[in-house]
């Protein structure tokens, strides 16, 4: 203690808080009072506490004399002088009164010396008067049920945003949702694609795979013949265009799809799941739609009702491609 006041005589001492209460515990634990555990308990950093420190002695003597009725004690009042002197870059010692406003006491206790304690040398942090009641404790206790009952009314804030946004998308047409897909366009960034005309799957699948492909981007087509060599002229629309057209018409041909022209059905096939064509298919239809594509034209109604969420389905026995699981299902049932 003689670190703060070089005038501390030797004897034994007790922390106070500002409203005259011992320092013992951390407060709302059983630990012993450390400045590290404080700080551990608070949570969030300090820069200056404000305590007092008495001889132990005249603490004793005090409380002693003063021990009464509760009713007596509760009426007291702790009154702090001179705190709002203190400077924010103050990390020295002040002498304070600490004067009990009880007119039946009449005591008044001029040798209580405030402490401040600094947490600078941590570094630079948000100034906080700690412990301004008696109990920390007695604080969470009011400030849990406003903490608890502002976290509900914000989720339901989020929550009612949420629905308004989702209502708000259910009211936009399919157009206006594309149109608003195509603005988030980057026109000053592009995925590049080479494609070789005798093998346009094979040039889209190794676009749709780089690392730096991003369906935000704008696409950037070169075609190639099988030498390698690129057509002339630049990608001003057309050739992207002709690629999107060109890669759905492949798209259709693909196993992961069977079932009629224009009626197609998606089909489990364990290569394709190997290669991730179900995943490409995912990224190749709408990166062809909204950047001006065609879409595929060939799928089933019935499909495009199921993967929207509609209910409706009326496929029939013609949508099948199996001959033999087609004869089964044309023969008259059995009884």
């Amino acid at each position: 203690m003689k670190d703060f006041n070089k005038q501390l005589g030797s004897a034994s001492y007790a922390l106070l808080y500002p409203d005259g209460t011992k320092i013992v515990n951390i407060p709302g634990t059983e630990t012993p009072f450390t400045l590290k555990g404080f700080k551990d308990a608070l949570g969030k950093a300090y820069q200056r506490i404000t305590v007092y420190i008495c001889k132990l002695e005249d603490y004793l003597s005090y409380y002693q004399s003063s021990s009464g009725t509760e009713s007596e004690i509760s009426d007291s009042e702790v009154i702090i002088t001179g705190v709002s002197d203190f400077s924010p870059t103050d990390t020295g010692l002040r002498n304070t009164a600490l004067t009990s406003s009880s007119p039946e006491r009449g005591v008044s206790h001029t040798d209580l010396e405030e402490v401040l304690l600094s947490d600078a040398e941590e570094g630079p942090s948000p100034s906080i008067r700690a412990m301004e009641t008696t109990c920390y404790s007695k604080y969470t206790e009011l400030y849990a049920p406003i903490v608890a009952e502002n976290q509900e009314d914000s989720s339901s804030e989020e929550g009612s945003t949420h629905s308004q946004r989702d209502a708000e998308m259910q009211q936009l047409s399919v157009s206006e949702v594309i149109a608003n897909l195509a603005l988030q366009i980057d026109r000053h960034s592009v995925s590049r694609f080479n494609i070789c005309r005798s093998d346009i799957w094979d040039g889209a699948v190794r676009g749709f795979k780089r690392s730096t492909f991003s369906a935000e981007k704008d696409l950037l087509v070169k075609f190639s013949d099988d030498g390698g060599r690129l057509e002339d002229g630049l990608d001003t629309g057309g050739p992207k265009r002709e690629f999107l057209s060109l890669l759905m018409e492949r798209l259709n041909q693909r196993p992961i799809f069977d079932g009629p022209e224009n009626r197609r059905y998606r089909v489990y096939n364990s290569t394709a799941i190997r290669e991730d064509e179900y995943g490409l298919a995912g990224k190749m239809i709408p990166v062809s739609i909204v950047h001006g594509g065609p879409g595929p034209n060939f799928l089933s109604e019935d499909l495009v009702n199921h993967i929207s969420g509609h209910s409706s389905f009326s496929a029939s026995i013609g949508d099948i491609t199996d001959e033999e699981i087609g004869k089964v299902l044309q023969q008259p049932p059995c009884f």
